[in-house]
């Protein structure tokens, strides 16, 4: 019966579509009817049963790709934990986890969340939820079974190093938000530098409430790291690019052929403006929202732009919610810098050469040959993306063995830092930690890969540029055990030639105020 019931209302869907456009003689009524005639004959014809959902959601994502890249279809049963990245927040306990030996273990608790209130640990092991084994569970279910409704309750079984059993925590789940700014914190006694990872609804409110504390701190010179940063919600770019810019210029405009597709985006003078010198790094991960900010600064003199070129990504979608629940994003617009760039590359060599190899020659200036101008009569660079005022590659190459140790699964610099962390002693704080070269013992370090069967070869391991790097991670890890979320980022940048370079330009960044 359930069988014949879905043959039947694809029959009558297909023959509704034929009925409904068969009255007219449009082009486009004419080239939509084989889509219900291709319905039937799957239907009637097809060697084996077919799921009529799974095939016509293929056929709309497959129209969308004929589109653009970033137009885009969402399915009901995705369209919550997609809106939950824009919204900013979602309910539930407040961790982030990764999977290490088969179990959730906690990478950190987010402040003021359930799990930091009940004193939950980096480096804590939830082996049960609810009373049911959390062994080799997946993704999709931890979120299932952590996440829920503000003020229910769940209780999880921790496994802790150095406790001999495991132990409960009951947490009552609570609304969690998803941060846009990863760190703040005082590079030195005068630079700030604020990590954007994403911007949503709440990245204004964060992003001024870490100024506040890096004023309070003495800073008076600003580094924003976008590296990495997709994009998101367009008003919080204006708002943030609008902070620093006091002039009545044009921060982004959009184009494109429908009624209110086309804007223009002008900074207005406020109190609360910022005239303080600007460094921004970005890198190929930087997109949309993040190129508009630093497209906005390059193109008024505002402050220097320091790394990679940026993705470019300048397709403006509107939602459409459907009555299914589901939605679709369909491109309405194009989004240009002040100077009349247009942000977004090329995409005619098909999807896997725009997201595969989009770092490709991506800094090569023979790819951006058309020329604008800045506020100030600069020269800067089209073709798509943001070319920075100063060049910095990321691409220092590790040996196979650092590769394979770093990007392992099992999070093994992370595991090794858990394991060795008790052994800093109490006396040493970050700054002697980050400076003090013989903490992290090579050849105890070696032993352990050999210990947990790890495969390597020891001259790619230490040689000097990957050690380094192999230190560094441990001590990063370290340093979130130990002093915190903020220390973990700090410690990251501490050999960070991007950041290194950025913080070289603050005297043309201050020109640039002067010159204003």
């Amino acid at each position: 019966m359930k069988k014949y019931y879905k043959y039947a209302t694809i029959s009558i869907i297909a023959t509704l579509i034929i009925i409904l456009l068969g009255g007219s003689n449009s082009i486009l009524v004419q080239q939509i009817k084989p889509l219900a005639v291709i319905i039937n004959l799957i239907n009637h014809n097809y060697v084996d049963e077919v799921d009529i959902n799974d095939v016509l959601t293929g056929a709309i994502e497959g129209m969308l790709d004929k589109l653009d890249p970033h137009s885009s279809y969402i399915p009901a049963e995705n369209k919550e934990e997609v809106d939950e990245v824009f919204r900013g927040d979602f309910e539930g306990i407040g961790i982030e986890f990764s999977m290490i030996d088969g179990y959730i273990t906690v990478i950190s608790p987010i402040p003021d969340t359930p799990s930091d209130r009940a004193g939950i640990l980096s480096g804590d092991q939830i082996i049960k939820i609810d009373g049911e084994s959390a062994y080799k569970i997946t993704q999709k279910d931890v979120f299932k079974k952590l996440r829920g409704p503000k003020g229910t309750r769940v209780v999880v079984t921790i496994a802790r190093k150095g406790m001999d059993e495991p132990f409960n925590a009951t947490l009552i789940r609570d609304k969690i938000p998803i941060r846009s700014i990863a760190s703040s914190f005082m590079i030195n006694d005068t630079i700030g530098y604020i990590k954007v990872t994403r911007f949503a609804s709440t990245t204004m409110k964060e992003f001024q409430e870490a100024i506040k504390k890096l004023q309070m701190e003495g800073m008076d010179e600003l580094l924003i790291d976008l590296r990495n940063n997709p994009g998101g919600l367009l008003d919080q770019a204006f708002k943030m690019a609008d902070l620093f810019i006091s002039t009545n210029d044009t921060i982004v405009f959009t184009q494109g052929r429908i009624p209110g597709s086309s804007s223009m985006y002008k900074a207005r003078s406020q109190y609360q403006d910022l005239n303080i010198p600007l460094v921004v790094l970005i890198n190929n991960g930087s997109a949309s929202a993040s190129e508009i900010v630093s497209g906005a600064f390059q193109d008024l003199d505002r402050g220097v732009i320091v790394g990679e070129r940026s993705f470019g990504k300048g397709l403006v979608q509107r939602q459409y919610d459907l009555d299914d629940g589901s939605a679709v994003r369909i491109t309405i617009a194009k989004y240009y810098t002040p100077s009349g760039r247009l942000i977004q590359r090329s995409y005619d060599d098909g999807l896997d050469e725009y997201y595969i190899n989009n770092d490709e020659d991506i800094d090569s200036l023979e790819v951006n040959t058309k020329k604008y101008y800045t506020k100030s009569g600069r020269i800067v660079y089209g073709g798509g993306g943001i070319t920075p005022d100063i060049i910095v590659d990321n691409n220092t190459q590790y040996n196979k063995s650092t590769r394979e140790i770093y990007f392992n699964p099992d999070r093994l610099l992370f595991k090794y830092a858990d394991l060795i962390k008790d052994e800093i002693p109490n006396n040493v704080n970050y700054i002697n930690f980050m400076e003090t070269s013989d903490l992290i013992n090579q050849i105890h370090f070696m032993e352990w890969l050999d210990s947990i069967n790890i495969d390597y070869n020891k001259k790619e391991i230490t040689n000097e540029k990957d050690w380094d790097f192999i230190v560094n991670r441990i001590k990063a890890e370290i340093s979130n055990f130990k002093w915190g979320r903020e220390s973990f980022y700090k410690a990251l940048i501490h050999s960070d030639e991007q950041v290194k370079e950025g913080i070289k330009q603050f005297d043309w960044a201050k020109d640039l105020i002067k010159k204003k």
